[in-house]
């Protein structure tokens, strides 16, 4: 093996940022839209492939509720294995009544529908958002200790206003991630064109929203500028998360401002791709009246929708009503309800009778759980079934409900034609891509210069040798295989063409 360790650290200073072309050597940066398998992959069937998180990922950063900057993260799933140039993108939103959640609580249903999904091929974004909301300046008898946990006293908002402006900061948060996704497309074998999105109780809502408030006049008065909140009531706790831990905040008239929270894309990574999706997955949420007095759901774009419900939900109302309404106004032992400041949210219920009345309906399917509603007759009795039984509001049977939101976005996730014309905005085309990143004990790598019987090496980023061989395939996609285990990293592979070499950044998964 000769040595080149030299050209090989020279390359490695210039990988992330430029391109060269030259007739002896040039050095090319993987950053075009990755070509498309001429054959459809099967995304239905479950544990076809191990998977890779790539943890704590920032996509942005922003002021939350209170004006303190909240550094977004996520967590990326990335299938290893498949073969697919450009896989489908499932994003997925934690719920946690806009308060609280996070996008790696593996008690919630986020992390095993995210493994679920990485096992059938796609690339997974399990995301953190902005949360938090000013809370009332009174409330005679707080539900807290030594009845009550104490996160309790944070339930109380100071009025509708403020959960509908926690969902918009939210949905501008997702759209925010969802674009700088599209952006790193090639990086991560994503195609721009299957872009899905999840969500789970307050994170339901949130999919709903990306999914569907696309229009300026969608947006909700409570998101333009309003009188500063009231100082939160003494005995409430003014928490929420940040960055996925509980933060207490003293509040003073600085913090009490609610601006206009702008426009309905938000405006975090404006990158030249919108944020728009072909799918968006309700569990046990649904979407405040606005979506219906407003229009949020018209046109030929909507996306194909599911809607999972348990039909007694106690949090989130399977019809119509505020949230909380059933535990707050029956269980509350002697506590002032809090859900009197909750706006009115319409269910999956209610939204997919709404859907389904419409003259020319989206593409929907509904998943319902049955269950007995909360007999008021019996509180108490009810108030102990519910607390036994998490208040219905949970995805009962991941696997299950995996499954048929798999098969109902089948035919969108394996239809191999959206991708073939797409491309990164103000990037040139012609540059060469790798598929599938990360890689198992091969790659595909497309380029006009290269032919079958090419020669390459894989190189480690100290200079290194690891691999040699000759390329198969065809003309302009050629297949490079190594034999052995390499350990997960990054590599470099460089493919000696008749007359140019290329080189490209290699991603290679356990």
């Amino acid at each position: 093996m000769q040595p080149v360790t030299p050209i090989v650290r020279y390359v490695t200073t210039l990988l992330d940022t430029i391109v060269m072309r030259t007739p002896i050597l040039p050095f090319l940066l993987v950053t075009g839209l990755l070509p498309r398998s001429s054959h459809a992959q099967d995304h239905v069937n479950p544990g076809q492939f191990t998977f890779t998180v790539d943890s704590g990922l920032v996509y942005g950063w922003d002021t939350n509720y209170v004006g303190a900057i909240d550094t977004l993260r996520l967590d990326l799933y990335k299938p290893i294995g498949t073969s697919e140039a450009h896989r489908p993108l499932l994003v997925l939103v934690h719920g946690g009544t806009w308060l609280g959640g996070c996008r790696n609580d593996p008690s919630s249903g986020v992390v095993p529908l995210a493994r679920e999904f990485a096992g059938r091929g796609y690339v997974v974004a399990s995301v953190d958002y902005r949360l938090g909301w000013h809370k009332d300046d009174f409330v005679q008898t707080p539900a807290g200790p030594p009845i009550w946990p104490d996160g309790y006293l944070a339930l109380y908002p100071a009025d509708s206003a403020e959960i509908k402006r926690a969902l918009y900061r939210g949905m501008q948060d997702v759209k925010g991630a969802i674009r700088w996704l599209k952006a790193r497309a090639d990086q991560d074998s994503i195609c721009t064109d299957k872009v899905f999105v999840g969500g789970e109780s307050a994170g339901a809502f949130v999919a709903l929203a990306v999914g569907l408030l696309d229009r300026p006049d969608e947006k909700p008065e409570a998101c333009m500028a309003l009188p500063d909140a009231p100082p939160p009531y003494s005995a409430l706790l003014n928490a929420t998360e940040l960055e996925c831990q509980r933060t207490t905040y003293t509040v003073d008239s600085t913090t009490l401002h609610r601006p206009d929270l702008g426009p309905v894309a938000g405006d975090l990574n404006l990158n030249g791709f919108d944020a728009s999706v072909i799918g968006v997955a309700d569990f046990f949420g649904g979407m405040p009246y606005e979506a219906f007095t407003q229009d949020w759901i018209q046109g030929v774009d909507t996306p194909a929708t599911y809607l999972y419900h348990q039909t007694c939900d106690g949090i989130v109302l399977f019809h119509s009503g505020k949230p909380y309404t059933t535990l707050s106004a029956n269980c509350n032992l002697g506590a002032t309800p809090w859900h009197y400041q909750y706006p009115t949210m319409k269910g999956s219920g209610r939204v997919a009778a709404y859907l389904a009345a419409l003259t020319d309906p989206p593409v929907m399917t509904t998943d319902l759980d049955p269950c007995d509603p909360f007999d008021t007759n019996i509180a108490l009795f009810e108030c102990l079934r519910y607390a036994n039984n998490g208040s219905y509001h949970f995805m009962a049977n991941v696997p299950l409900r995996a499954a048929h939101l798999a098969a109902f976005w089948g035919p969108l996730a394996d239809d191999p034609a959206p991708c073939l014309g797409t491309v990164i905005p103000g990037q040139d085309s012609d540059r060469p891509s790798i598929h599938p990143q990360p890689a198992l004990d091969h790659v595909v790598v497309r380029s006009g210069s290269l032919r079958p019987g090419d020669p390459f090496s894989l190189f480690a980023l100290d200079g290194r040798e690891l691999r040699r061989g000759t390329c198969n395939g065809a003309p302009g996609e050629v297949r490079v295989e190594w034999y052995g285990d390499l350990p997960p990293g990054t590599y470099l592979l460089i493919v000696h063409g008749p007359r140019l070499a290329v080189v490209v950044k290699c991603l290679v998964g356990p």
